[in-house]
C-alpha cells in the first residue's frame, strides 16, 4: 500500500508539474523530449542562460563612461555580431551608472532565427532614478547546451507599461478593535522582539503546536533588535461587524494586520505583516506569519 502510495504522489507531481509549466520556457537539459515540448507549448531556448547574457549585454550598454568608453566598446563587441554597433549608440560624452537590472518578463522570437533567437526585454535602473527597458536580440547556437551566445542587433528601449488604478477591496473584514489593542502588547510585541532575534527559547512560548517554519525561525536579527509594535488589526470572520459583539471560542483561528517598526541601522523602518493566530485554553498563539499587507483603498497615489 505503501507503494502504490507513493507511486500514486509522484504521479500527481509530475501531472502537476507539467500543468503549471504549460506555455513556459523549458530548463535545459531535463531530458524533455520533442514530443513533450509539442504537447505542453514549451520551447527549448535556454531561456536563463540567455536572460543572464543579455542581462550582461545592456549593463554594458547603459553604463557610459568617457574615461572607459574603449574597454566598453570592446566588451560590447566581444558579445555581439559583426554588424553591430559596438557602442551600443552612446556618442562618447555624458556618464550615466547603472544601479541594477532585471528582465522585463517579455521575450519576442526573432523570426529570422526560428527557435534559436529571441529579443528579451531587460530593466535598467540608473542611479539616476531613471528606469529604461532594453530590448536586447540574442541567438544562441546550441540549444541543448546554452553554448554559442550572441547579441545579434542593435538595442532600442521600449516605453514602460502603464500602472493600472486596481479597485477597492469589495467587502474587506473587519477588525476586532478590543482584541487588537490586548493583543498588541500581549502577544505581539513579545513575539516580534523574539521573532525578529531568532530567540528559540521565547519565542516558544508564543507559536502554537504545528506552526509554520516562518512562525519558529525568525529573521535572526537582519532588521535589528527591539521592534515596536503598532496599529494591529485582528480581523473578524467574515459577515461579522465590529459592533456585533463578536465571541471568540477555543480553536477559533483568523489572522491579523500588524505594522512593525524596525531599527536595522542608523534609521527605522516600518513593515508589515499577516499574522495567523489561533485560541487555545492557554490564550492565543501565532499559527504562522507572512509579510505583506493589501491596500484596502485601492486607486492610485497621489504622485502616479
Amino acid at each position: 500500500m505503501t507503494a502504490l502510495v507513493s507511486v500514486s504522489l509522484l504521479a500527481l507531481g509530475a501531472v502537476g508539474v507539467m500543468a503549471y509549466t504549460a506555455g513556459h520556457p523549458a530548463p535545459v537539459e531535463t531530458g524533455i523530449t520533442d514530443e513533450e515540448v509539442s504537447k505542453y507549448r514549451l520551447t527549448p531556448f535556454p531561456v536563463e542562460r540567455a536572460i543572464a547574457f543579455a542581462d550582461r549585454y545592456a549593463r554594458l550598454c547603459a553604463n557610459q563612461n568617457p574615461e572607459q568608453a574603449e574597454q566598453r566598446r570592446q566588451a560590447i563587441a566581444r558579445l555581439s555580431s559583426a554588424g553591430v554597433d559596438s557602442t551600443c549608440g552612446w556618442d562618447g560624452k555624458g556618464n550615466q551608472v547603472v544601479a541594477y537590472s532585471v528582465w522585463s518578463g517579455v521575450m519576442e522570437p526573432i523570426a529570422e532565427y526560428p527557435e534559436h533567437g529571441f529579443y528579451i526585454g531587460i530593466q535598467v535602473q540608473l542611479t539616476t532614478g531613471g528606469l529604461r527597458t532594453l530590448s536586447v536580440p540574442v541567438w544562441v547556437d546550441d540549444l541543448k547546451s546554452g553554448n554559442g551566445m550572441r547579441v545579434v542587433g542593435d538595442v532600442g528601449t521600449l516605453p514602460q507599461p502603464d500602472p493600472a488604478a486596481p479597485p477597492a477591496v469589495k467587502d474587506p473584514l473587519e477588525a476586532d478593535s478590543a482584541l487588537s489593542t490586548e493583543l498588541q502588547g500581549k502577544l505581539f510585541a513579545d513575539f516580534f522582539t523574539s521573532w525578529g532575534a531568532s530567540n528559540g527559547t521565547t519565542l516558544s512560548r508564543y507559536v502554537a503546536p504545528g506552526a509554520s517554519t516562518s512562525a519558529k525561525a525568525g529573521l535572526r536579527g537582519a532588521l535589528g533588535s527591539s521592534p515596536q509594535v503598532s496599529d494591529v488589526q485582528v480581523l473578524l470572520p467574515k459577515g461579522v461587524g465590529a459592533t456585533d459583539g463578536h465571541e471568540w471560542g477555543v480553536d477559533d483561528v483568523t489572522w491579523a494586520r500588524v505594522s512593525v517598526r524596525w531599527k536595522p541601522g542608523s534609521g527605522h523602518v516600518t513593515e508589515r505583516y499577516r499574522v495567523q493566530i489561533v485560541l487555545t485554553d492557554q490564550g492565543w498563539f501565532v499559527k504562522d506569519i507572512r509579510a505583506g499587507v493589501i491596500d484596502q483603498e485601492g486607486g492610485k497615489s497621489n504622485t502616479s
